[in-house]
């Protein structure tokens, strides 16, 4: 007596398409000699890899999902230490802040068609969680995520050396909220919060995040916040004249901070300096400086232990004289002067030109603003208003560090997303043999170049 069958194994059969993977037993034939034969094909080895055999017929689509994008923010991240968040609905909806313009109550069905539970770790989406995680990011907590951040970003950018400083208004019509109407820069009279943000100067990477209420002055909140700043560590500020008083001005040296602010014309600073400047002596090539859309002409004085720059722009003269005119107005001796004080060791004209560059606050706001829809808050109570402008901030963070690494690339973070929203994963199924399996959709080269330089790691 024989037996039929010896063993079972996997073997590579090598053809000229490729090397297949195949099911094979081991028998001795009535002759008792050893042979092999083919059970079933499995697939095709690739890369090393053995890639399941599925006929065509048998796939079942299971879900498709937004992924890529979601891959590129979960990954910044998880660099910023925001993954550390207790809460992860709230970590939810700063990701849903980057890629998706929805009201909180539209989010969970939205969510369920990306990746984004999966990534975080949620097992189910709803929108009172959504809702009730607005409050959950204590101040304690946002503190610390706030510091490790800070320590991130420490080693791209000396962000100890200069912070541009600002502060917005954002607004909402809560008639639970106890907030006096005020009019905010766009003329609008509402109920307002004010947002005072430091971020660094060559990346706007943010450093300083605090809210006020809406009646409070800026030259009050600059106060507050330039004592915060020293805590820090930080050494230089620059800062838009809107801001500062000569008192701030004055507890700024007193703090030992280096300086660029733009100073508020008063009839004292120009009697003691624009007045005495004669047209012809300052509209001069050597007394000009090269902004980035305009020239600009200026003269320096000794003032406050430091330097205040008067600034002549020919075209803001022209402009304000026009719109003067128009109202019925005679023209001023001072149309067309700016003032801008400083205490560093650059010269006049880079202290302009750095001055004028302060616009990376600007750009920051008008992603806030924009971008992260941080106007006009959807939502009530002021737990849930502080807890909407945590999100925006952190969203904002992920962001700066975002621009960073595709700078070399010449492409915005807000670029970047846009062009990855469409890399979908497809979940497939063999119905046949309940094997289950996923891809992404074929990427194309700009796409892989985003996720290159993010370090963003995804395998078919």
């Amino acid at each position: 007596m024989y037996k039929l069958y010896i063993k079972m194994f996997i073997r590579k059969i090598k053809k000229k398409s490729g090397t297949y993977l195949a099911k094979v037993e081991s028998y001795r034939d009535k002759e008792g000699k050893i042979k092999q034969r083919v059970i079933q094909y499995l697939g095709k080895e690739i890369d090393r890899k053995a890639v399941k055999r599925v006929l065509t017929n048998k796939i079942k689509v299971n879900s498709v999902k937004r992924s890529i994008d979601i891959l590129a923010v979960d990954k910044i991240s998880e660099e910023l230490g925001l993954k550390n968040i207790k809460n992860k609905y709230a970590l939810s909806l700063i990701y849903s802040q980057l890629l998706e313009k929805r009201s909180i109550n539209k989010l969970e069905n939205w969510m369920r068609y990306t990746e984004i539970p999966e990534v975080i770790g949620l097992d189910n989406i709803s929108v009172k969680e959504l809702y009730e995680s607005l409050t959950e990011i204590s101040d304690e907590e946002f503190e610390k995520l706030n510091s490790n951040m800070f320590e991130i970003f420490k080693k791209h950018e000396n962000v100890l050396d200069v912070a541009v400083i600002d502060i917005t208004d954002t607004y909402f019509n809560s008639s639970k909220v106890n907030i006096k109407q005020r009019r905010g820069k766009e003329d609008k009279i509402s109920k307002l919060i004010q947002v005072g943000l430091a971020v660094s100067f060559k990346n706007g990477f943010p450093i300083l995040y605090k809210q006020y209420q809406g009646n409070l002055h800026g030259m009050d909140i600059f106060k507050d916040m330039t004592l915060e700043l020293k805590h820090r560590g930080l050494k230089s500020i620059i800062v838009d004249r809107g801001m500062l008083s000569i008192e701030n001005l004055r507890l700024a040296i007193n703090l030992k901070f280096k300086v660029i602010a733009g100073i508020k014309k008063n009839q004292i600073l120009i009697k003691k300096f624009i007045s005495k400047i004669r047209r012809e002596d300052i509209y001069k090539l050597k007394n000009m400086v090269k902004l980035k859309n305009t020239s600009v002409f200026i003269k320096t004085f000794d003032y406050l232990n430091g330097k205040l720059i008067v600034v002549y722009n020919p075209n803001l003269e022209v402009f304000k004289n026009q719109l003067n005119f128009n109202k019925g107005i005679d023209i001023k001796s001072d149309i067309g002067y700016t003032l801008i004080y400083h205490n560093t060791k650059f010269e006049s004209d880079e202290v302009v030109r750095k001055y004028y560059d302060k616009d990376i606050i600007e750009r920051a706001f008008k992603q806030l603003k924009g971008v992260l829809n941080l106007r006009p808050i959807r939502v009530w109570l002021t737990n849930h208003i502080e807890g909407h402008l945590k999100i925006c901030y952190f969203a904002y963070a992920i962001l700066s560090l975002m621009n960073y690494k595709l700078k070399k690339l010449g492409i915005s973070a807000i670029e970047a997303l846009e062009s990855l929203r469409y890399g979908y994963k497809v979940n497939l199924k063999d119905e046949e043999s309940n094997f289950e399996w996923s891809l992404y959709v074929p990427l194309e080269p700009k796409q892989k170049k985003i996720l290159k330089k993010l370090n963003v790691m995804y395998k078919n």
